[in-house]
């Protein structure tokens, strides 16, 4: 452990405290004024802006510790705009398209861009992936290169095509699905049909049976 010594401060003050690779050290409610944790300059709406630690703070027996910022240095955070958490939260939405199987219900992977179910299936994606993917990956590149306010404004504008084409690409496998299950219930409705047909003719051919039994007996 290292000794306790004056430690030279960003404004030429000097504060009592450790130095630990070439990093003041400063055990916890006994840090000089004017130095903030991260979450302590969230909490007043600001940022580290960019800025290296000053110093560690440190508890429990040293056990935890956190970094230092020095409060000048700290920036206002930018607020996001509607349009950018919109186009954001549109951004999310288009990583919940499987490379393979379009639209699902997760994040798919990073590595191969598949849900869970193809990955874990064994799948091997289509090289390039599907059009409709390509389509909803190429605009999120678009979006990702925009930096300027008007340039933000196409990206938003991206995101929303590429969330009408995912509507339209659930609207298509909602489609599907409903034909499958039409097709389903119409194998299903003529199983029965044939199933409750040789119930009848069963019925039909036990009562021929009994009436030709008691027609014998009635003759003995």
């Amino acid at each position: 452990m290292s000794r306790v010594e004056w430690v030279q401060l960003w404004d030429g003050r000097r504060w009592p405290g450790r130095v630990r690779n070439g990093l003041p050290e400063f055990r916890f409610g006994q840090a000089p004024a004017g130095l903030s944790t991260r979450r302590q300059l969230r909490e007043r709406g600001l940022s580290r802006g960019g800025q290296e630690p000053f110093a560690r703070l440190t508890w429990k027996r040293e056990q935890r510790f956190a970094w230092l910022y020095v409060d000048d240095k700290a920036k206002t955070k930018r607020t996001p705009t509607n349009k950018q958490l919109a186009a954001v939260n549109k951004a999310l939405a288009a990583r919940k398209v499987c490379a393979e199987c379009g639209p699902v219900e997760h994040f798919v992977r990073t590595t191969d861009q598949l849900c869970g179910d193809c990955h874990a299936a064994g799948v091997t994606p289509t090289a390039g992936g599907t059009d409709a993917w390509r389509t909803v990956q190429a605009w999120q590149d678009e979006a990702a290169d925009d930096d300027t306010d008007g340039d933000r404004d196409q990206a938003s504008a991206a995101a929303e095509r590429a969330a009408a084409a995912l509507a339209r690409t659930e609207d298509r496998l909602d489609t599907a699905a409903s034909a499958a299950d039409a097709a389903h219930r119409d194998e299903e409705l003529a199983r029965w049909h044939d199933d409750d047909q040789a119930d009848r003719l069963a019925a039909e051919r036990a009562d021929s049976n009994y009436q030709t039994d008691w027609d014998e007996r009635g003759v003995a």
